[in-house]
């Protein structure tokens, strides 16, 4: 509800500075998607982040339980209660692995169990491992050291994108002060030096030309926020 109240809100402005008219409602109403769309894909990019960092964690207890001589299965529900230890408030991730660990409990193979947590959660990451943890059911021998390795190798990749993500962070604040001020400048215009752009209102060339304006402000955001995310 909020960011549709903002896209709602970004609409009449939109309406005021390209258009200045009631009629202008109409194409900034368009607006509202293209803003709903940025904001899912932003908190989707969120979500994604913090359920990785908690895979992480994740991945680093059950190594540490591995190297105490626990058994994988032993390991997985030592993770648990630890995983809730590290987040108190809640985690994204707790939920899938205390339903893994449930069927464990009920002796369905931890492999399988696994597997399935990795495609409940949907990262890359935890499928690896699965495969991983497959094989080493398969072929016997020092499993815990296979996954310990994998584990480990995973970690690096998730720091990795982690500090991508902090370098970039002073980028993607610049890019949201850029995308706000062709709108401030407008805006600025608009009150100080109306009769300046006076010609771009209430005539179609005008109206053809902020429309034109509008469209290529919405595609070079898209631009932007692509620049910026760094794929690992």
């Amino acid at each position: 509800m909020m960011t549709l109240a903002q896209g709602i809100g970004i609409t009449f402005v939109v309406a005021f500075l390209f258009y200045k008219s009631i009629a202008g409602l109409l194409a900034g109403i368009l607006i509202i998607p293209f803003w709903l769309r940025l904001k899912k894909e932003e908190k989707r990019v969120q979500y994604q982040a913090q359920m990785e960092s908690e895979y992480k964690e994740y991945m680093m207890l059950i190594v540490a339980s591995l190297q105490t001589g626990y058994s994988l299965e032993r390991a997985l529900n030592q993770a648990e209660a630890e995983l809730k230890k590290l987040y108190p408030q809640g985690s994204i991730l707790l939920a899938s692995v205390h339903i893994m660990n449930q069927k464990i409990t009920m002796n369905v193979q931890v492999e399988k169990a696994f597997d399935e947590f990795a495609k409940t959660t949907g990262l890359e990451e935890a499928a690896s491992l699965s495969e991983i943890i497959s094989f080493a059911k398969r072929c016997g021998g020092d499993y815990g050291r296979h996954i310990r390795e994998t584990a480990m190798k995973i970690e690096d990749n998730i720091s990795v994108k982690q500090e991508i993500e902090t370098i970039t962070t002073e980028k993607r604040l610049e890019l949201k002060v850029m995308c706000v001020m062709p709108m401030l400048i407008l805006a600025y215009i608009s009150l100080t030096s109306a009769s300046f752009i006076a010609p771009l209102y209430g005539n179609i060339v005008g109206v053809g030309l902020m429309s034109g304006c509008l469209i290529l402000y919405g595609i070079l955001i898209v631009i932007g926020r692509k620049i910026i995310d760094i794929k690992v």
